[in-house]
């Protein structure tokens, strides 16, 4: 009897307890939105001064424009005397493909004569085929040595590396490739492609005639309103959901990209040191001959940034937009002035030998 009625006991105080922890958890879920909201007030205190667009800073990196010359690749020459270089100015918002009409034009009558009406045109730097699809400053921000201007590129009318690059079509294939970027980099931004799928096709039209004439003010008079918030204060900020970064590697065929808040738990902004130590774990101490330094450069080196590892150890170099940030920059303000035609900020992390000035 005795065992029974504690048998019959047990449930009951079971019972008792359930209140007590439905009590406990809704006491902990309600103060998760107040610990999300005490962030969001912490962050804005931060973040007050850099959501607003710097028109000044935007336009000085919307006109940055890199000096290429172009070389027809040998076995593309079918005439005795091979074609002298070809030099453009390639605007660093643009896209390779939309500032070689002229170089296409001059290098055809050179090669011999194809079966397809369209040449299948592409270029590589060094035996890397250049992706059509990244914009220019990228591309160069990534690959090219700092002593290398004009930027040395090889023009090829044959031999399209299909396993490396995109397949071609034309301007009409940068466009759709451009507007599609641009609605991937505002889902990740706003949680919702809406304020792309909303642009009227007249809208969509002036940012790209914007990009093909780099023209800032008539892309801007559009692209801002994408990246602007569209209430004040903390309002603002808490409609950006997650920041649109790409970083980029020499030695990997794709960027690297995770969704990232504009600020942490604790309601501080996240850095780009942070950011990248997230993404590689041995920032940046992540490129072959780290061990190599002399004591001379440890020593000069320190350890006086945030991210920068242990005393000598920093070997790469990261460029955003043709600019070394320092990693302490919040990525918000990378996102809100540095950030390409497409939305995305590419950061492109290189070794020191490709240091940029």
């Amino acid at each position: 009897a005795t065992i029974g009625q504690i048998m019959a006991d047990a449930p009951d105080k079971e019972a008792s307890n359930e209140p007590a922890q439905k009590e406990a958890a809704h006491a902990e879920a309600a103060s998760k939105p107040d610990d999300t909201q005490a962030a969001l007030a912490r962050a804005w205190r931060d973040a007050e001064h850099i959501l607003p667009l710097d028109e000044v800073v935007r336009k000085e990196v919307w006109e940055g424009s890199i000096p290429i010359r172009l070389a027809l690749a040998p076995q593309d020459i079918s005439t005795f005397d091979p074609p002298l270089p070809f030099y453009v100015q390639a605007p660093r918002m643009g896209y390779l493909p939309l500032a070689l009409g002229p170089a296409r034009a001059y290098f055809q009558s050179y090669a011999p004569s194809l079966n397809s009406a369209e040449r299948e045109m592409w270029l590589d730097y060094k035996g890397t085929p250049l992706k059509w699809h990244v914009p220019t400053g990228v591309l160069f921000d990534l690959l090219a040595q700092e002593d290398e201007l004009p930027w040395p590129l090889t023009v090829h009318l044959s031999g399209y590396p299909e396993k490396q690059l995109l397949p071609y079509t034309g301007e009409g294939g940068v466009k759709c490739h451009f507007r599609q970027t641009l609605k991937q980099g505002a889902c990740l931004r706003n949680g919702t492609s809406k304020r792309v799928n909303h642009l009227s096709v007249s809208q969509m039209e002036q940012m790209w005639t914007a990009i093909l004439n780099n023209d800032f003010v008539r892309f801007s008079e559009v692209g801002a309103e994408i990246l602007k918030p569209s209430q004040p204060g903390v309002g603002g900020l808490s409609e950006i959901k997650r920041l649109p970064v790409r970083v980029l590697l020499p030695h990997l065929p794709s960027p690297i990209q995770q969704p990232f808040s504009p600020f942490k738990p604790n309601g501080s902004l996240l850095t780009l040191g942070e950011l990248l130590n997230t993404l590689l774990p041995t920032f940046p101490n992540i490129f072959p001959g780290s061990a190599a330094k002399d004591g001379a450069e440890k020593e000069q080196e320190g350890d006086d940034t945030e991210g920068e590892g242990k005393k000598g150890d920093s070997v790469a170099v990261v460029v955003v937009q043709g600019i070394q940030p320092p990693i302490q920059t919040p990525v918000l303000w990378l996102c809100q002035q540095l950030s390409a035609c497409d939305g995305f900020v590419y950061v492109s992390v290189v070794p020191r030998a490709q240091e940029k000035v």
